[in-house]
């Protein structure tokens, strides 16, 4: 099944997931606005005790560090951290101090304690501006040699905020603040921030609660509106924190508007930030992204490191969310970089945890483990019950996917102790949901039931989304293993329908709808297996049909979003520059690799640099989506296909439709044909016995015979035919059109290359043809239709052999395309012999210098029939950004035409052909099929496209394509219709029939996908 079992917990320091800024005040010795009140002491030893005092403001204002740290006792367990304080300030402010006043001087033999009140003016050394403070200070002093030497130093109103939290009852905190009047209007309200902000990490909520609606009446009496809207933000912090997303968005609403009257920008950011984080809870991913871009934007400019640092942090969650983990990472790195600057131990520790997180997404799980045990540490070490609760529940996930239950069994409970302790709802859910999770992979279904209905129940009441439809699918399966189909069911439904929901709010445009399905497709296999043993063939096509290319099928139904009509002039100007560097960085590379002897640490650089340019990319097309709500898609109208349209996509008794779901432990095949004298069609179902991974095993075994040309490959062509189309063969008896919709690895899968029982090959009495889903078919046939052109009046557009620089002159033995950037004569020959074919008036066939990247850009939308004979460069960690090789044209071109750039392109074409190396190949989007070029060339329109599986030979190519051609367009009998698969078939056979090229290697290794008419 394709099922990633997703790390609960959200990935951050804080339950929700993402690292949030609370209101986060950082104080220095500097930034107390008070009034001093008392008078001195008659002791004795006030004279020596304020001379001791005054001392050590007169060594503060020379910035005499040596002479400050004389003054202390050497035992003091404050004077490390007092002294590496002291150091920051006198590196950023000149300090100049006025007279201190002395008051409630307690002197207790060889201890004394004071009070002293001094205004200080201080000159920032960066800005230069000028700030004059009343600071209220605690001394505690001791007596050494004779002397008084300081033995700790402390903000009056930090004392006092100590005090507060520490007493329990109302009346006892009133006293204390009557008592300390002079505080009230000056620090006490960032100092009780701060502790409101410690008791959240330590999950004391309701103790925080109170705090901040201390700080709140604090904040009334003094009219200061920042500490006003830090405490209502605060309040709102605890409720999010308990899961309450109403109240929590209500507290931050209310904070907002003061912090906009204020015109405190910090304080806006601040609480868009954790106004973005409710959103996530509630799976508006657009949203959220939209509050974090807002936040990031003046964090930066007003180079507030630490919310800057944790935005990024938020901005990599929803990247992570989405599936989109090389950019997820690439945000983890950068907020990591800046709270490792900052010293936020906290936010490292969150960072760490998500880092970690998004490698074990990857079954990356040693390094996954790494992380998290970095992250432990620090949690551990700073006392943060969320923080640790959270990364041992990750921990307990890499367990599972490595077969550990009783390892990941132990990791829940130690989670879940902590979370039920501290009242961590989210948490809790989710640490319920893992537990069923083990339970049902233990074979105990009974126990997983009741843990996942107790997620369930949070989950609902919480109205968390994600986490909803994953523990609805725990409580399916169990339903399943318990022999209660009909429960299951309402609970797979009910997943799916969570899943629909939250797919409507993705950010970001067709690439990042493909990564968030991609992890969301595991309710609607589990509900095709359930249909399928219930024997009702034509609800689990349904389903699987649900579960397959839905983003292509949005695209096709609803038509693309013109992202740069709404862009503004500045966002037009940031793309292309985003643009340019992608162009010079892509030219620095090929150039440096067609050097006679690359620089390895040069080349290294470039990739690098290029790999940031492309994440850079990718972020801002993402972001323009949140800027711009209008560009959301319509998603999910275009309604799956139903059992009475299939007759639509069979044109005649002889075509079938072949239709395959791979799970962890199963293989199907739907096979859909219809009679002669029937007008409805059949559906049956076959399970196929092999797994997922055995599954693999033998088709890269088989793709690696094929592209070695083994003379052995016979015999594996016959077992996988023996496996996949076998078990359907008297369902198959006579159909001679097979459009085959594939899953998983069987995209990597020529099926025309597979023996048949009477030892033929599949092609030799069968047309093949592949297409993303049913549903998408339809569609395809009706851009078809939207488009014909009669055979007859087709246009053509060529490009051949580009002239890609003088460097690549030197020919390779056997010109494999995509092998070295040579040149390619047959290629050229190729495109030249299609002239002839399609007519002067009908075509345009470009080479060399003039089979430009530009020229593609602005005239392929113009012609029906696209065909490029070029190299072709697949990128396997990327495979957007693989690209066919044309020549540079203008200094805004690269020449290497990227799988994203097409996609951007309006194309009207019938046909595309890619005569170009593993054009077909890409990475395997769950739910969306091959991720890659062929991918983006129907996001722009194109109903079919010929591409190639693995390295082809250019003779052979050469000799393949202009056959296709010919066949296409030669009329069939048949009213004059062509039908491209059987015209591929024919060029195919022909090859076949010469012996110099009948090994599959050299006809097999193209597939037509899409509409095969």
């Amino acid at each position: 099944m394709i099922f990633v079992k997703r790390p609960r917990g959200w990935s951050s320091l804080l339950p929700p997931g993402l690292m949030l800024a609370l209101g986060f005040f950082i104080l220095n010795l500097v930034r107390i606005d008070s009034h001093a009140q008392g008078t001195a002491s008659a002791a004795p030893e006030d004279a020596a005790l304020g001379a001791a005092v005054e001392s050590y403001f007169a060594v503060c204002d020379r910035k005499d560090l040596a002479g400050a740290v004389a003054l202390w006792s050497d035992r003091s367990p404050n004077l490390a951290a007092h002294k590496q304080s002291l150091q920051q300030l006198f590196a950023s402010e000149e300090l100049s101090d006025g007279h201190p006043a002395i008051s409630r001087v307690k002197v207790e033999g060889e201890k004394a304690s004071l009070r002293a009140t001094i205004a200080r003016t201080s000159i920032n050394l960066k800005s230069r501006e000028k700030s004059e403070q009343q600071l209220i200070i605690n001394f505690e002093l001791v007596k050494e040699a004779g002397g008084w030497k300081v033995w700790r130093y402390a903000l009056a109103a930090e004392d006092l905020a100590e005090a507060l939290v520490k007493t329990g009852s109302r009346t006892e905190r009133s006293a204390l603040l009557t008592q300390e009047r002079e505080l009230v209007t000056g620090g006490l309200g960032p100092a009780l921030l701060a502790r409101g902000k410690q008791l959240l990490g330590r999950a004391n909520y309701d103790q925080a609660k109170e705090i901040y609606e201390l700080v709140v009446e604090i904040a009334e009496q003094s009219g200061d509106g920042k500490i006003m809207a830090g405490a209502v933000r605060g309040i709102g912090d605890v409720h999010r924190l308990q899961s309450d997303t109403a109240r929590a968005l209500e507290q931050y609403q209310k904070s907002l508007k003061i912090s906009e009257d204020l015109g405190d920008k910090e304080g806006i950011a601040r609480t868009l930030n954790n106004i973005g984080v409710v959103h996530y809870m509630q799976g508006d991913y657009a949203g959220v992204l939209e509050q974090f871009q807002k936040s990031l934007k003046i964090s930066e400019e007003l180079g507030d490191k630490v919310a800057l640092s944790k935005t990024l942090n938020n901005i990599g969650e929803i990247y992570r969310m989405q599936g989109n983990y090389a950019e997820a990472l690439e945000q983890y790195r950068k907020s990591l970089k800046i709270s490792e600057e900052t010293g936020g131990r906290a936010d490292i520790a969150g960072t760490l945890n998500n880092i970690g997180l998004t490698h074990s997404l990857q079954g990356n799980y040693a390094e996954a483990l790494e992380q998290y045990r970095k992250s432990l540490k620090i949690s551990e070490e700073t006392g943060s019950r969320a923080g640790t609760s959270l990364v041992l529940n990750n921990i307990g996930v890499v367990h599972y996917m490595q077969g550990d239950y009783a390892g990941a069994l132990e990791q829940y409970r130690k989670s879940l102790e902590i979370r039920e302790e501290s009242g961590d709802r989210l948490g809790i859910s989710d640490t319920l949901s893992s537990i069923g999770d083990v339970l049902q992979a233990q074979g105990n279904p009974t126990q997983a039931l009741q843990f996942a209905e107790r997620a369930i129940d949070l989950a609902q009441r919480l109205g968390v989304p994600d986490l909803l439809q994953q523990a609805l699918t725990t409580e399916g399966k169990a339903y399943v293993a318990l022999g209660q189909p009909g429960r299951a069911r309402q609970s797979f439904d009910a997943a799916i329908a969570s899943v629909e929901t939250m797919r409507a709010q993705i950010a970001g445009g067709e690439q990042e709808q493909q990564y968030f399905f991609a992890s969301k497709i595991s309710p609607y296999y589990a509900m095709v297996e359930l249909l399928i043993a219930q024997n009702n063939p034509d609800e689990a096509l349904n389903y699987a049909e649900r579960a397959k290319a839905r983003v292509l099928l949005d695209v096709l139904s609803s038509g693309r979003v013109n992202i740069t009509k709404a862009m503004t002039r500045e966002e037009q100007e940031q793309e292309r520059h985003l643009n340019g560097q992608l162009v010079a960085f892509n030219s620095q590379l090929y150039r440096e690799k067609l050097r006679p002897h690359p620089d390895p640490t040069r080349l290294a650089a470039l990739e690098e640099q290029l790999r940031r340019a492309r994440l850079d990319f990718e972020a801002f097309q993402v972001n323009l989506y949140a800027a711009h709500p209008e560009l959301k898609a319509r998603r999910g109208e275009a309604p799956v296909i139903k059992a009475e349209e299939l007759a639509t996509l069979l044109p005649d008794p002889r075509s079938a439709l072949l239709e395959y779901v791979v799970t962890d432990d199963h293989t199907y095949l739907f096979a859909i044909t219809k009679a002669a004298s029937e007008a409805g069609v059949e559906v049956r179902v076959y399970a196929l016995p092999i797994k997922r991974a055995d599954l693999t095993k033998q088709i890269e075994s088989f793709r690696g015979q094929l592209a070695g040309r083994d003379l052995g490959v016979r015999a594996p062509a016959g077992r996988l035919y023996q496996l996949l189309l076998k078990p359907a063969e008297a369902q198959l008896q006579g159909k001679t059109n097979l459009i085959i919709v594939p899953d998983d690895k069987l995209w990597e899968l020529p099926f025309q290359g597979l023996i048949t029982g009477d030892d033929r090959y599949v092609i030799e009495t069968s047309a093949v043809s592949y297409s993303p889903s049913l549903t998408v078919l339809r569609e395809m046939k009706a851009q078809r239709n939207k488009h014909w052109v009669n055979e007859a009046g087709l246009t053509l557009l060529a490009l051949g052999n580009p002239a890609i620089g003088q460097d690549t002159r030197e020919r390779a033995a056997l010109s494999l395309r995509g092998a070295k950037l040579v040149p390619l004569p047959e290629a050229e020959q190729e495109v030249k012999a299609l002239g002839p074919l399609y007519g002067a008036a009908h075509s345009k066939i470009y080479i060399g210098p003039e089979a430009r990247e530009d020229r593609v850009k602005t005239e392929a939308g113009q012609a029906n029939v696209l065909h490029f004979a070029t190299h072709g460069i697949l990128n396997d960690a990327a495979p957007m950004y693989s690209h066919l090789v044309l020549a540079r044209g203008n200094k805004n071109e690269d020449g290497l035409l990227e799988a994203w750039e097409l996609m951007r392109l309006d194309l009207k074409a019938r046909l595309a052909v890619l005569s170009a190396c593993e054009t077909a190949r890409g990475r395997f989007g769950a739910g969306e099929g091959v991720i890659g070029l062929s991918w983006a060339m129907f996001v722009a329109g194109v109903p079919t496209t010929l591409v190639s599986q693995w390295k082809v030979e250019s003779t052979s190519t050469r000799d393949l394509m202009i056959n296709f051609h010919r066949q296409l367009k030669a009329p069939s009998a048949a009213a004059g219709a062509t039908v491209m698969a059987e015209a591929w078939r024919q060029a195919a056979l022909k090859l076949m029939k010469n012996p110099a090229t009948s090994h599959p290697f050299y006809w097999a290794g193209f597939v037509l996908v899409g509409d095969d008419r």
